[in-house]
């Protein structure tokens, strides 16, 4: 069993973390961890790190076919196709939820880290990065120090 239980880990199937509830860290420590594991934590923080903010891995759900958690739920119409329309406002939400839920756990500053290109050399322009890039655009002044806004444009 306890094999089973690592190749999941390694599948990425299940977390390798497993923080009890009780277990506080020291405030002065780093937490590196996926989006998703750090709100579970429930805990505010100074600062915030949120890396490849250009990849859809932030907006997509896993491809899991066997579980899907929309159509397999009691809420979900029987015998009505899960669309390409349902997805897309689904990630549409979550993504939502996910960046506003971050936001509301950090008391001073996010710093976001881009990378152009992904695994295979593609350039990373994901629903994120573009919302990032439109409050930008059209947020009031003030809203990042100038040179964040600098570095944006570049």
């Amino acid at each position: 069993m306890g094999q089973e239980y690592l190749e999941m880990v390694q599948d990425g199937v299940v977390a390798a973390q497993y923080i009890h509830g009780w277990q506080i860290g020291p405030e002065d420590a780093v937490l590196l961890a996926p989006a998703y594991t750090f709100l579970m934590n429930n805990r505010p923080v100074d600062y915030q790190f949120w890396l490849g903010i250009g990849s859809r891995g932030w907006f997509e759900r896993l491809e899991q076919p066997l579980t899907h958690p929309y159509v397999l739920s009691r809420q979900w119409p029987q015998n009505t196709p899960w669309t390409d329309v349902e997805e897309y406002e689904t990630s549409q939400e979550t993504l939502y939820r996910l960046t506003l839920g971050l936001l509301r756990r950090c008391r001073q500053k996010v710093f976001l880290g881009l990378c152009e290109l992904n695994e295979q050399g593609n350039d990373q322009k994901g629903p994120l990065l573009k919302a990032i890039q439109r409050v930008l655009r059209s947020g009031p002044p003030g809203l990042l120090a100038e040179e964040d806004l600098d570095d944006a444009r570049a």
